[in-house]
């Protein structure tokens, strides 16, 4: 009995450092596919992506709006709609730009994602903006030529554009990430870049709705459901101007 007694707390230490070994290995599970991403955006040379990206927004919005005021897509009251648009865009750019700036010397490497957050956020207003305003005078080219669907052209890149950075931003931000990358069969999911988004960017825009990629976030889903309707009226402003182009 005595023997029973003396053994009991020796093998109780022994049972907890066998499973205080065993509980950290279940408390790190790798890193996903967005995970990888995120480490790369925010250090070395990768940081300087997120200012790439919000510059090529800038210049592409900026082309846009002048194309189409010179070429009379927009007149009236929605070409002072556009301008202003153009305007606010210019400043909050510049703004952002420098808080960007800010991040990447300091570093703070988690505010990065934010500011642009906040120009991407603008920069899907101005795409709606500019979708509706071509949308009100598509009846306005009649016997003018098939050039004025370039401007459709210039405003279905500035949407694949914007939506392309707006998803890696939805995947990055979203625990476990907003999209599930196919791989092949005993390999893990490759690590996402700029091309996989405009994919899904293009092919929401061409054929209504993501192919290999499954969606895992609902507010990603509903950001496909306005790309998706955004594609619509465009296609309704290309027929529109098309027929009328040629009358």
């Amino acid at each position: 009995m005595l023997h029973d007694q003396v053994a009991l707390p020796i093998m109780l230490p022994t049972m907890s450092t066998s499973e205080s070994a065993i509980n950290p290995a279940e408390e790190a599970p790798a890193p996903g596919p967005a995970d990888r991403l995120r480490e790369r955006l925010t250090h070395g040379h990768g940081r300087y992506t997120v200012i790439a990206g919000t510059l090529t927004i800038w210049i592409m919005d900026t082309l846009l709006s002048r194309r189409l005021e010179m070429s009379g897509a927009v007149t009236g009251e929605t070409a002072d709609v556009v301008r202003t648009l153009e305007t606010a865009s210019t400043i909050l750019f510049v703004i952002t730009s420098a808080a960007l700036i800010v991040a990447l010397l300091k570093p703070f490497p988690r505010a990065l994602f934010p500011i642009a957050a906040i120009y991407l956020t603008f920069s899907v207003v101005q795409v709606v903006a500019n979708v509706i305003s071509m949308l009100s005078t598509a009846h306005s080219t009649d016997g003018v030529g098939l050039g004025s669907l370039w401007d459709v052209a210039a405003v279905y890149a500035m949407s694949v554009t914007v939506f392309m950075f707006v998803y890696l931003l939805l995947d990055l931000s979203t625990p476990g990430g907003a999209f599930v990358w196919p791989a092949r069969d005993g390999q893990e999911a490759p690590t996402p870049n700029l091309f996989d988004y405009l994919f899904i960017s293009l092919n929401v825009n061409s054929t209504y709705g993501p192919t290999s990629e499954a969606v895992m976030s609902r507010p990603t889903k509903l950001i496909m459901a306005m790309q998706v309707l955004l594609a619509i009226l465009m296609l309704t402003v290309l027929i529109s101007r098309a027929v009328a182009a040629t009358s």
